[in-house]
């Protein structure tokens, strides 16, 4: 697939999931009997649009995003079916139904997605032989309960749970074996960083080639995905641990890959690459999927979804105490460029399943960021709305309009930086 298809599709993506959250808006607006003057896919000038019953729906020229404007949104309009003189709790309804659509949009294509795919449960683990669960003890399909005490309900929610732990220091780990509960105290080992590459991805228990991209040196070279690799530099690997050990023994320039391919042994020579990548603790578990029934899809869709959740609200308290920098934050352009890489895959299946996660997980984002009460997001609506209500009496709407405005031009200028962020990521 090309870059410019990629692109386009990560536009269309994260179109879909900006319009699901104008729609919750839109049912919202109406069941209240408030009047949506347009409901608008995309933005720019229109190519069409069609009255109906008062609203104007329109499409318009630039593929990205949607909206709905309401009667008194942003003004003190005096009528039965304007915005602004709608009731306190008709209003919260409105400004929380975006949001609520986007969650439950995640978490509909999850459970679809899921019941297709199939899950990682938790009691399917590998744990790797060289890796520090395995050295206390652990073993395949041991089932991890909480690392220092933090329920472990998704396996997702193992990286966050060591992503703040800066230095390398024990964590108690409590695991299910053959129905026992038992408590081991690992030391983590640290990840990433600058490391030698071939630039392919492999299975989690094999050095299957799983993933190579195809402008890598590797695959000009000729190696494709299902090759087995068996040698480096003629030294025999088994284990994707023993392969980047060798690889980055090598280190950077010409090195020798030899493969199985369907019975045939054959070799590569060609130049690794050196990569820089954000460090990380890992415990050494792996965790593997299974065929399971649309219950337990829908059930594993809750638990994701709820994991995400939780996710973006730690992300955020992090980003106050600094733990993250805001030189990390995404944009726009970031998320449209991980959506391109996340969809170039090999078949059209991991095309589909790669696309799907990725807008779920940028679906329940931006569901849980517009809760926050900060001015300009429905999180900030909804706070002003419920004092309304407490108080029996409207906020003045065009003095609202003003701390509106300062919100937005906030929003731009975080903007500004994720964006920055963004292009410095991609031409570093």
């Amino acid at each position: 697939m090309s870059t410019f298809a990629s692109i386009l599709i990560a536009l269309l993506a994260l179109s879909i999931i900006i319009i699901v959250h104008e729609t919750g808006h839109f049912i919202a607006a109406k069941a209240s009997g408030i009047k949506v003057l347009e409901f608008g896919l995309f933005m720019g000038p229109k190519l069409f649009s069609k009255t109906i019953k008062g609203t104007v729906y329109s499409i318009r020229a630039i593929p990205i995003g949607g909206f709905v404007a309401m009667e008194g949104e942003e003004e003190n309009v005096i009528s039965p079916t304007s915005y602004s003189s709608a009731k306190p709790y008709k209003k919260i309804l409105v400004s929380f139904a975006g949001p609520f659509f986007n969650i439950i949009f995640a978490f509909l294509i999850l459970a679809i997605l899921f019941s297709f795919t199939g899950y990682a449960l938790d009691t399917n683990t590998i744990i790797d032989m060289n890796g520090p669960l395995y050295e206390a003890g652990l073993r395949d399909r041991d089932k991890i309960i909480s690392i220092d005490n933090k329920r472990v309900n998704d396996p997702s929610d193992i990286t966050m749970i060591l992503y703040p732990i800066k230095e390398v220091t024990p964590v108690n780990v409590v695991y299910e074996s053959y129905g026992i509960k038992q408590t081991v105290s690992v030391l983590p080992i640290k990840q990433g960083g600058k490391r030698v590459m071939l630039n392919i991805s492999t299975q989690n228990s094999n050095t299957i080639v799983a993933d190579i991209d195809k402008d890598s040196n590797g695959y000009i070279a000729g190696l494709r995905v299902n090759d087995m690799i068996t040698h480096i530099n003629d030294n025999p690997v088994s284990t994707p641990k023993q392969l980047s050990e060798r690889v980055t023994k090598n280190g950077v320039g010409s090195i020798k890959v030899t493969v199985l391919r369907e019975n045939e042994q054959l070799t590569f020579v060609f130049d690794t690459i050196e990569s820089e990548s954000m460090e990380y603790l890992d415990l050494g578990v792996y965790y593997y999927s299974t065929d399971i029934n649309f219950l337990q899809a829908v059930k594993h869709a809750v638990l994701y979804s709820f994991s995400v959740v939780k996710t973006v609200i730690v992300s955020i308290a992090w980003l106050i105490t600094g733990i993250v920098s805001i030189s990390e934050m995404m944009g726009p352009v970031g998320i449209i460029s991980t959506i391109g890489e996340q969809i170039k895959q090999p078949t059209f299946v991991l095309f589909i399943i790669n696309l799907v996660n990725m807008m779920a997980f940028i679906s329940i984002n931006l569901g849980v960021m517009n809760l926050i009460p900060f001015p300009a997001l429905d999180g900030s609506k909804i706070i002003i709305h419920s004092i309304e209500w407490i108080k029996g009496k409207p906020f003045n709407q065009d003095k609202m309009k003003y701390v509106t405005i300062a919100g937005f031009v906030l929003l731009i200028l975080l903007l500004v930086i994720t964006t920055f962020n963004d292009i410095f990521r991609l031409i570093k």
